[in-house]
């Protein structure tokens, strides 16, 4: 009965080894759970692989369609609309005559300064005959030189107001010919703003021509970004309510920046025809700079925080880190950017982590 016991001890202690051992591997199979459950999965399709790039810069902005050749037309005098000839969309010629102003005082003024200036001439005749008689008389010795020089003093004084009669002639003619408007240019009417019997004053806009064969983009760009702008540079650019992407060169820059603004103005030709519909229309467009630039080309949509400490979500060496990042180039247009400052081992995640996943180990299903 002794020898019994021994066994039963034994036996006992063997089952608490056991349960010991059954404990530990329950422990261990309940860690692995946990880390199993801490990974995160990603298929192929969420990530995208570093590529090798370049691109090249460009700088944007805004401006408008305008005619090279435009001009307003301002009555000269105050009188009354006889006959308007041009009508808006008219295409007109340089010289043509668009209206004319009833100016009956000034055609009167011009007759009255051409008859006095006529009389004036007379006169000056008249004291030129006797000066050139006097002469004669005096180098005879029949006069006195006081006497010449007398008649010579009356010729210059006739000749003085000969040529003040002159000019009030040629007011008078100004004046009068003030009362026809010629075009100043060829182009096409845009505004007409008088009609037949109306009084217009002197000053007062009546037209408005511009020529649709020269057009070109006005726009203005930030004096900070002056170094993208060059004389010959060229531009890419959409018209507002076209989508056809255009091109053009830089053939004018202002010298100075706009004192308020702080903005530089430009102007380019375009290398395309454009109706004359287009003008004043808005333009977007971009100063196409001649280096290009290289880096690492992902997807735009996959950078976060763009305009402000920019970076995106990697996965980097199996876990998640939020890569800050220096963007050298974005194109809206296709979707890529052109940045520095990842590993080309990195691999681009299309999900949106959070700060705490950071450090997170990740598994990638082929499907």
């Amino acid at each position: 009965m002794q020898s019994a016991q021994p066994s039963s001890h034994f036996f006992k202690l063997s089952l608490l080894c056991l349960s010991l051992t059954l404990a530990a591997c329950q422990k261990d199979e309940k860690q692995e759970t946990v880390k199993t459950q801490n990974k995160i999965e990603l298929i192929q399709q969420d990530l995208v692989p570093i590529q090798q790039g370049s691109a090249v810069s460009k700088t944007a902005f805004t401006g408008t369609i305008r005619a090279v050749q435009q001009s307003s037309i301002q009555a000269q005098v105050t009188a009354t609309a006889t006959n308007v000839t041009a009508e808006v969309g008219q295409q007109v010629h340089k010289g043509q005559i668009l209206v004319h102003l009833n100016n009956q005082d000034n055609a009167s003024r011009l007759a009255q300064a051409q008859a006095n200036l006529a009389s004036t001439q007379a006169q000056a005749n008249q004291a030129r005959l006797m000066m050139e008689r006097k002469q004669r008389l005096l180098n005879q010795g029949f006069i006195s030189k006081v006497e010449f020089e007398q008649s010579r003093v009356d010729y210059q004084g006739q000749m003085e107001s000969v040529r003040a009669q002159q000019a009030n002639v040629d007011i008078a003619r100004k004046a009068n010919q003030d009362g026809t408007i010629y075009s100043p240019i060829s182009g096409v009417i845009t505004k007409r703003e008088v009609e037949p019997g109306q009084t217009v004053s002197a000053g007062q806009t009546l037209f408005e021509i511009v020529n649709p064969d020269r057009l070109e983009i006005q726009a203005k760009l930030p004096s900070d970004m002056q170094a993208a702008l060059k004389i010959g540079q060229k531009i890419e650019y959409t018209i507002q309510g076209n989508s056809n992407v255009l091109t053009a060169n830089v053939n004018r820059i202002s010298p100075i920046a706009d004192q308020t603004s702080r903005q530089i103005e430009f102007f380019a030709q375009p290398n395309e025809a454009i109706t004359s519909l287009s003008i004043g229309s808005f333009v977007d467009g971009s100063l196409v700079s001649a280096q290009s630039i290289s880096g690492q080309q992902i997807p735009l949509d996959t950078i976060q925080n763009v305009k402000d400490n920019p970076y995106v979500w990697v996965i980097r060496q199996n876990k998640i880190a939020k890569a800050p990042i220096q963007i050298l180039n974005q194109s809206y247009s296709n979707n890529t950017a052109i940045v520095q400052g990842l590993q080309n081992s990195d691999l681009i995640s299309r999900v949106k982590f959070n700060d705490e996943d950071i450090q997170q180990v990740v598994s990638i299903a082929k499907n």
